[in-house]
């Protein structure tokens, strides 16, 4: 009987194998009756089976061998692996072998087509593990595969099938070593190895959201680049999941040994419903090597005795196991030295008590909660288990330990360690009041954690008047945190601790109320107090520096905004890792300073790398996923990449609305955002009736005295003057620059951007010497709080030379629009629309001062620039066009003037304050 013959599916090779678990070790005529009964008429799965126990695979080979001797479907003789070496698959040559096991053959090759340079590496898949009906599976799976772009995880570039039907997949080619020898030859401790497996454990989380799970996660498998960046390999075996999370048919028959038995989960060898948390359960083992130098247990080659020992045997925990000479008959190795205690603590760069204190309780449980047997009680995602070494490393009670009183307390003197530095030599001088002691100790455990139910329930209350939760309802904010701010100094003044979070919260939503200057100062108190119990080096202490200067950047403090995020940035990636949410956060704040600094290069690839880490872990960071798509689409609105901004903006209303709900204050500022790029596309009536929906949601959530209605009032007016209702247009810069100055200060750059636009709308209206007036108090604002050479100075500068010109001063305006056309080199290319407004400017001001030809070549060479998606119907387009004509007026070239004449739209002027 022969393969073809065979009428063997996957559903019916497990079949086979369960089967054969059942009757391995039934007697004869036992064995008989039991197959009798479960195969019914099936005569050919019984005999197949029945083959098999005659073949006692337990003393033999593993049980897809023996299926397949019984069934006479033994792989075709293979070439050696060296035969291929310097000849072609597909458009790559054959350089070397690069390794080989079970799965197949590993290739280093070049592109040879001559299209381009790349070298790769090529796995081509032993052709006795690849079912006969898989080829179009192999294709869709090729292609889902390919999908997956993460920085820590080997692209799959290519894939197809050799001339004798071997299939073959085109990989990313990574130089590297794996990751244990890597942690080993580095001799990176504890708290470093954590920190690269959790960056392992974001890449292998990303491939799970995008429904594939790995399989055959080991050290081999993860090899770490010369720079420090892991990358996972080998997703080319990895089988695809469904909705359910359980892993669907892959590139392999049914039946082949698709694992590596020391990495193997219990359900893997049991052949059992592979799922995210079979890689949960690989990344144990992997956890476990890290840490103690060895696998959790030895494996045998006897598949029975394997089988057992994955699925009986508890490991031990690596606390007690770095301790102990290993009593395997073949001992594993670590650079081919045996591995002892001695060997394992070298290599981390400690003494073995010291090892063994750091893995005994966390991470000993971690560790094993990882390996449990059942997959259900091992944790329920990878984020969980990677979260939980997070909680290890900041001192805070992790998910795998029992919560109780004593294990909090713990966790609690280790954050503190100054403090409980101090009280242990307090114990050692009162050593023989030791009873005395025990019971003092109990009731001061008990107030503390009195303290901390009293401080949840006074965080609930000071959260109360948070917009985010407030929706509009009519709550006291500022009479309830003036309150509560001095109970807190009051009542908890020897409780550092819990007055910095307290205040910490405070600030926060002190911010959110747009309060800024109490906000400053309940998070200035609030760094202060962790900084004097905690030191500089802490994320607490990092947190609060990321939220202080979130609120000193409303109030124009740039500079020592800069200062506290760099800080808080270095802390927060040798703390939390870096691609960590207080990572994230820090260099969403840093894209937020560097937008208003005018540095938007810099600000997009903080912006971006925020959302590069907040994307990996959305299911739990949504709305800060969404922050930082409304700053990147900031940012490239700024640069002009308005379909984009568009795409951004959107995604960000529609993550806040589907986790916050429509009337969250987010949704109103990010309509505003939207609003201000639809009117830059030309969309004015879509504009103008986002920027009224954005105006109702901030009146009811937030008040007639907050940031984002001066935001919102001040946009509303640079569209009615776009449309040409100047009176309304007024009233409404009027109102945002009332707002603006009552919440920001006289002194912030919005208040100059309010006085600017206004100082617009009447040079428009022919009110010549008001505007100004407003001009060069804006510019003498904007230079005092960004600097002189920020794109809003540029701003100011251009319409001031505009004025002057209108003025009959063109001699004064000359000197400022050389000045802004400097400013705007810096950051934008020559046809960027603000460029080119500025240089039509330039242009008028030269026709002023009789210098036609110079004149011209501005003001005609630009004219296309100008903002083309609105058809030439906004403010600058309009005024250049005007000034060309009256260029050729007074250049007495009529022809000219009329040509241009006819272009010139009618419709009034629209405003635009960039």
């Amino acid at each position: 009987m022969n393969s073809k013959s065979a009428n063997f599916n996957p559903e019916r090779w497990s079949k086979v194998e369960q089967l054969f678990d059942t009757v391995a070790d039934m007697s004869p005529s036992g064995r008989a009756a039991y197959l009798a009964k479960a195969c019914g008429t099936d005569l050919e799965l019984r005999s197949y089976v029945e083959s098999l126990a005659r073949a006692d695979i337990a003393k033999d080979t593993v049980i897809e061998e023996s299926i397949r001797s019984v069934l006479n479907l033994a792989a075709p003789e293979s070439p050696s692996i060296t035969d291929v070496i310097g000849e072609r698959i597909g458009p790559y040559r054959i350089v070397r072998v690069i390794g080989s096991g079970g799965m197949g053959v590993v290739y280093l090759a070049d592109r040879a087509d001559d299209q381009f340079r790349q070298r790769v590496a090529i796995k081509v898949v032993r052709q006795r593990l690849v079912h006969p009906e898989i080829g179009e599976r192999l294709i869709s799976e090729r292609q889902i595969l390919a999908s997956l772009d993460h920085p820590n995880i080997a692209r799959l570039f290519d894939g197809g099938t050799m001339a004798d039907g071997t299939p073959y997949l085109v990989m990313e080619y990574i130089e590297g070593v794996p990751i244990d020898d890597y942690c080993d030859g580095c001799r990176l401790g504890i708290n470093e190895r954590l920190a690269l497996f959790r960056t392992i454990c974001a890449a292998v989380h990303y491939a799970h959201q995008n429904l594939v799970v790995h399989r055959d996660i080991k050290p081999t498998n993860i090899l770490v680049t010369a720079d420090g960046t892991p990358k996972l390999l080998d997703f080319g075996i990895a089988k695809l999941l469904d909705a359910g999370g359980a892993a669907t048919q892959g590139l392999t028959r049914d039946g082949a040994v698709m694992m590596t038995p020391e990495n193997a989960a219990p359900e893997q060898v049991l052949n059992g419903t592979v799922t995210t948390a079979t890689d949960i359960y690989a990344l144990g083992v992997l956890l476990y090597r890290l840490l103690t130098g060895r696998p959790p247990y030895q494996v045998g080659e006897n598949p029975r005795e394997m089988a057992l020992t994955i699925c009986e045997q508890v490991p031990e925990r690596p606390s007690i196991v770095v301790s102990r000479d290993s009593l395997a008959a073949v001992p594993p190795e670590i650079n081919g030295n045996k591995v002892s205690p001695e060997l394992i603590t070298r290599y981390r760069n400690t003494s073995l008590e010291r090892l063994r204190r750091r893995l005994k309780g966390d991470l000993d449980n971690i560790v094993l909660v990882a390996l449990r047997k059942e997959p259900q009680r091992r944790y329920r995602s990878v984020n969980e288990f990677s979260e939980d070494i997070r909680l290890h490393l900041a001192s805070m009670p992790v998910l795998a330990q029992p919560d109780t009183w004593r294990y909090r307390s713990e966790k609690f003197m280790r954050r503190h360690t100054v403090g409980v530095a101090m009280s242990g030599i307090l114990v050692t001088l009162l050593v023989t009041f030791g009873a005395a002691m025990t019971v003092q100790n109990k009731r001061i455990i008990e107030e503390r954690d009195t303290a901390e139910e009293v401080s949840a329930f006074l965080e609930e209350i000071f959260r109360a008047p948070d917009p985010g939760n407030a929706r509009g309802l009519d709550i006291t904010a500022k009479e309830i945190l003036s309150m509560g701010a001095k109970n807190i100094r009051q009542q908890l003044d020897d409780r550092p601790a819990i007055q910095a979070t307290l205040m910490e919260t405070m600030g926060r939503v002190y911010f959110n109320l747009g309060e800024y200057e109490p906000s400053i100062a309940m998070l200035e108190e609030s760094l202060s107090l962790r900084q004097q119990s905690l030191g500089d080096d802490h994320p607490d202490v990092a947190a609060s520096k990321n939220a202080l200067a979130a609120s000193l950047m409303r109030t124009a403090n740039y500079e020592r905004a800069r200062a506290l995020l760099d800080e808080a940035l270095e802390v927060n990636r040798r703390k939390h890792g870096k691609s960590s949410a207080a990572v994230a956060s820090t260099m969403f704040n840093l894209a937020e300073l560097l937008h208003a600094t005018g540095e938007l290069e810099e600000a997009q690839r903080f912006a971006s790398a925020s959302i590069d880490i907040y994307t990996v872990q959305s299911d739990r960071y949504a709305v800060e996923l969404a922050e930082a798509k409304n700053a990147l689409a900031r940012i490239l609105r700024g640069k002009n990449d308005l379909d984009e901004a568009e795409r951004l903006q959107r995604e960000a209303i529609a993550l806040v609305e589907r986790h916050l709900g429509k009337d969250h204050p987010f949704i109103a500022y990010y309509l505003q955002n939207l609003a201000v790029v639809l009117q830059a596309q030309g969309e004015l009536d879509a504009a103008e009736a986002m920027f009224y929906e954005s105006i109702a949601v901030t009146r009811k959530v937030l008040g007639e005295e907050h940031d984002t209605l001066g935001g919102s009032l001040v946009m509303l007016g640079a569209l009615l003057h776009n449309k040409g209702e100047f009176d309304d247009a007024e009233a409404a810069f009027r109102d945002a620059l009332a707002v603006h100055k009552k919440v920001r200060g006289t002194e912030h750059p919005y208040v100059a951007y309010d006085m600017t636009s206004l100082a617009m709308l009447l040079q428009d209206k022919g009110r010549l010497d008001e505007s100004e007036s407003l001009l060069r108090d804006a510019l003498q604002l904007y230079e005092g709080s960004v600097g002189r050479d920020h794109q809003y100075v540029a701003s100011a500068l251009t319409e001031l030379g505009a004025v002057l010109t209108e003025k009959g001063l063109p001699q004064d305006a000359e000197p400022l629009l050389i000045r802004a056309i400097a400013i705007r080199a810096q950051d934008y290319t020559s046809t960027h629309p603000l460029v080119a407004a500025t240089n039509t400017v330039y242009g008028h001001t030269l026709a002023g001062l009789g210098r036609y030809d110079e004149a011209e070549r501005l003001l005609i060479d630009n004219l296309p620039y100008l903002t083309p998606a609105t058809g030439g119907t906004d403010r600058r387009s309009r005024r250049a066009l005007a000034w060309t004509v009256s260029l050729y007026e007074d250049w007495e070239k009529p022809e000219a003037a009329e040509r241009y004449r006819q272009q010139m739209p009618p419709v009034s002027p629209v405003a635009s304050n960039e």
